[in-house]
């Protein structure tokens, strides 16, 4: 497989109902890709970022995340050495860098799902060590990310599963607001978890009952692998639509890492505003 076929199969994956989540997608000298991903594999509650990269002429990809955590030495050693032999650890780096590698040649679903999962899970153990708890149920405004600054190019994002009201959105004004917020963010479940029984669409879904009244002014396009449309800014709540990749669209309003969306034949919804970057 090419690096391209590879990287689009990931992406795939991310909206097919498994444990993975794409959130990031990062070019770097060096490399084809890294794909910043979100793993809930792992047994434990919440989700564990883990970073996928295909470096130029590779045979093959490297799986990794870094913990801060800070647990005893020999704990972390005897952590490790408990884990499968697939599943590395080095504690030379900045925090403690956990890895695994999946092969391009015979490349499948299940050898990255695997190598995905049990990186997140021995990340998970080594937090636990620290006394960590990446599954916090605390908001976006007081919660202290567990992941340190070398795992997605430095920016860290609020977790998925801080319990928030589904509120109604603000009306549109004529600046784009950009104000702080405790709303979880969205995360790319399955069609099976999120309830709506959504069917993915090729284009833009079907108008609402109840167009908005403002003239459509396109100011972003959905990403070439498409996204999921939620019909309010919480991650538990129905997915109502996959919006079709190229679709032209315009932001109305950013709460916290929720973007509110508006299509040309006036359907609106809520999506991850970070793909499409106007949310952190």
């Amino acid at each position: 497989m090419t690096p391209d076929e590879i990287k689009s199969a990931i992406t795939l994956w991310c909206n097919q109902g498994t444990s993975m989540q794409l959130v990031e997608d990062r070019s770097e000298p060096g490399t084809d890709f890294i794909l910043g991903l979100r793993s809930s594999g792992h047994g434990a509650a919440g989700t564990v970022p883990v970073e996928v990269r295909l470096d130029e002429g590779g045979d093959h990809l490297l799986v990794t995340s870094t913990s801060t955590a800070s647990p005893a030495p020999g704990e972390i050693r005897a952590l490790l050495d408990s884990r499968p032999a697939s599943v590395h650890g080095d504690t030379s780096v900045g925090g403690i860098l956990i890895t695994a590698h999946v092969y391009t040649d015979g490349f499948s679903k299940n050898a990255l799902i695997g190598a995905v999962d049990e990186v997140a899970k021995t990340r998970s153990l080594v937090d636990a060590l620290a006394g960590g708890d990446i599954g916090s149920g605390s908001t976006e405004a007081e919660q202290t990310p567990a992941y340190g600054a070398a795992v997605f190019g430095g920016e860290t994002t609020p977790e998925p599963w801080a319990a928030a009201q589904p509120v109604q959105p603000e009306p549109v004004t004529s600046a784009l607001p950009t104000q702080a917020s405790t709303l979880p963010t969205p995360s790319f479940g399955s069609a099976g978890s999120s309830g709506g029984g959504y069917t993915p669409l090729s284009g833009q879904p079907a108008p609402q009952p109840h167009p908005a009244a403002s003239a459509f002014a396109p100011t972003h396009t959905v990403p070439p692998q498409g996204m999921q449309a939620w019909a309010a800014p919480d991650p538990n709540g129905a997915v109502v639509a996959t919006l079709g990749g190229g679709l032209p669209i315009q932001i109305t309003e950013v709460r916290g890492a929720w973007a509110h969306v508006l299509c040309s034949n006036g359907w609106t919804g809520w999506v991850d505003g970070r793909i499409i970057g106007v949310a952190r």
